[in-house]
């Protein structure tokens, strides 16, 4: 059932409509010819040895796919690896973007201080998997095997402090790595590209200095399906666990690890817990979070590499990185849902997350004790569509298929990209959610898409005016609208060109509404 009193304008629907995320410019193309496709000449080596371990695993799996590639056939956003840290009261949220050209493969910080209003901050540079900590008034920043920077804003300028070091003095080099500062002023590590998840203790005073030896916290297990890699969890030899976060609520730590590969869907994150920040880690809840919930949706990926972050309002947020991997390995977005600690029971201080992709109240906005706005994409019927073109293999169909791997894109030719999607029956509907194809490889994070979004008015059978973007200059690549609620059956989106003047086309047109209070009061159900 719908909530009422609901304002959409506080609301969000995933994954977020961040401006300006960065551009991956990739060319795919297949070998000529299969000559050394599935080329198993380095197999036998592996497959040899008396016993296996998770990077034996990780091993066999780069050597099985030698000799294939995948086709790229556009430039894509990216963005990935969440970190956020809260500076009184303000969120600043840093990311991976196209992970080209490091240190400088995305510069941008984001900051929101009500979740829904996202501004980017340029830096002086950009990490692979960043994390950002603040001591007193010192901000430290650190990324994949890069030196530790300080700063004495979130949003720098960063300078090098130089790398880690061991407590003899060796340099350290590692990958995801993420800082915690714990309520006492002592300061962790916890890092790892694959298993095993390792920790350390480091000078707060000088954060590039371990001060204790790294010890193992959580290692690969392969009887938990949800750490095996690939979309349909079936192989057993790694996961490629990564992404791990060390974070603490009331007395309890919790270590949150990513596993089953970034460039699948079921890429998923799994909790454990301990009462000590270094040792100790069990699981207390069924892993990965968000499992087992049915949100009505058009996608439904699992939350991969993020971060926990508690807010001034005691709101635990979780931010998370959300796979389409459609051009390439790296093509991602971001998610947030808010998550709760469980206060009793058999789960007793295990964490709940419930993904979402449909409107969700703005973090802190509840309403009778739900967030869930209770809202239905109403744009999946497959037989109600229309476009004014389309390009070989992209019919209009692909526009709300429930799918980012497909897409509707108009002719070349189409001077006016016109398109029309049915829902089947009448709602009333308040929001819509555009999530942008941009084709071809000339667009930058820039380029945004202008155009206008009506719906046909029932009493006079006309097209009105929903919303207009005719002259819109911000670059979202899932463009959330809300409006005032209307009764409708069809929607129309008018393409009118891009800043960049970049052809495009549509992964989904997502539209939000609901038909209850419509049926109740006819006397189909009793409100």
């Amino acid at each position: 059932m719908p909530l009422s009193g609901v304002d959409m304008t506080q609301t969000y629907v995933n994954p977020i409509n961040l401006p300006g995320m960065a551009v991956r410019h990739i060319v795919g193309t297949m070998p000529p010819t299969d000559a050394n496709v599935a080329n198993t000449s380095q197999i036998p080596a592996s497959l040899n040895l008396p016993t296996w371990t998770a990077a034996s695993g990780r091993t066999l799996s780069s050597r099985s796919s030698v000799g294939f590639t995948r086709i790229s056939e556009n430039s894509a956003r990216t963005g990935a690896d969440w970190s956020a840290v809260n500076v009184d009261g303000t969120i600043y949220l840093y990311a991976s973007g196209a992970m080209q050209n490091a240190p400088n493969n995305n510069r941008t910080v984001w900051s929101t201080t009500d979740y829904l209003t996202w501004t980017p901050h340029e830096m002086n540079l950009g990490l692979v998997a960043p994390t950002v900590v603040q001591v007193g008034d010192t901000f430290y920043m650190a990324g994949n095997n890069t030196p530790v920077y300080r700063a004495d804003s979130p949003t720098g300028p960063w300078t090098s402090m130089g790398s880690f070091l061991r407590p003899n003095g060796q340099v350290l080099s590692v990958g995801d790595v993420q800082f915690f500062l714990d309520t006492d002023g002592r300061l962790y590590l916890t890092y790892n590209i694959g298993s095993p998840i390792m920790g350390a203790e480091l000078d707060p005073n000088n954060p590039r200095q371990l001060i204790s030896e790294p010890v193992v916290l959580w290692t690969f297990d392969p009887r938990q399906e949800w750490q095996h890699i690939g979309d349909n969890k079936a192989t057993y030899t790694h996961g490629y666990v990564e992404g791990s976060q060390l974070f603490k609520l009331g007395d309890t730590y919790y270590l949150q690890v990513a596993s089953g590969g970034t460039e699948f869907t079921t890429y998923a994150t799994g909790v454990m817990t301990s009462d000590r920040p270094l040792s100790g880690f069990t699981e207390t809840q069924r892993n990965p979070i968000g499992a087992g919930n049915n949100h009505p949706s058009s996608v439904y990926p699992n939350a991969g590499h993020g971060s926990f972050v508690v807010d001034n309002a005691g709101n635990l947020v979780f931010f998370y990185t959300y796979v389409i991997a459609y051009e390439e390995f790296f093509e991602r977005r971001l998610g947030m849902d808010v998550c709760t600690v469980i206060p009793n029971g058999p789960q007793k201080g295990a964490i709940d997350c419930e993904l979402s992709n449909t409107p969700q109240l703005a973090p802190g906005r509840k309403i009778s004790g739900r967030d869930d706005v209770g809202l239905y994409n109403v744009a999946t019927n497959s037989q109600a569509y229309w476009s004014s073109s389309y390009a070989p293999g992209r019919n209009p169909y692909y526009g709300s298929d429930r799918s980012l791997s497909t897409w509707w894109e108009p002719a070349d030719t189409d001077s006016a990209p016109t398109y029309i999607r049915g829902f089947g029956t009448v709602f009333h509907i308040s929001a819509a959610q555009i999530q942008w194809k941009e084709l071809g490889r000339t667009f930058t994070k820039d380029n945004a898409v202008q155009y206008t979004l009506e719906y046909k008015d029932i009493p006079t059978n006309t097209w009105r005016t929903l919303v207009d973007r005719s002259t819109n200059t911000t670059a979202y690549t899932a463009d959330y609208v809300t409006f005032d609620r209307v009764l409708t059956n069809a929607v129309r989106l008018k393409i009118l060109g891009t800043t960049e003047n970049v052809k495009v086309g549509v992964h989904e047109l997502n539209v939000f509404g609901e038909n209850y209070h419509l049926v109740a009061s006819k006397g189909m159900i009793t409100p």
